[in-house]
């Protein structure tokens, strides 16, 4: 996904986007190139996101009626 992609679907500025990816390189947790980001470290990730990431998830499977 390009940085404007990521903008539109988070209604953000893209050079918040950039900065954004740019901590996520730092901590590397994550790989930026040419339109697209690359996962180097899920469980780093998942502990920089903290509570952000797993309720709406959960959620949507739930919704779905989709197993675990």
């Amino acid at each position: 996904m390009t940085h404007e992609e990521f903008r539109l679907m988070l209604g953000v500025r893209r050079s918040s986007v950039t900065d954004a990816l740019h901590k996520l390189e730092e901590d590397e947790a994550v790989r930026s190139v040419r339109g697209r980001v690359i996962v180097r470290d899920r469980e780093r990730l998942l502990r920089l996101a903290g509570d952000t990431y797993g309720f709406a998830e959960s959620e949507y499977r739930r919704l779905l009626g989709l197993s675990s």
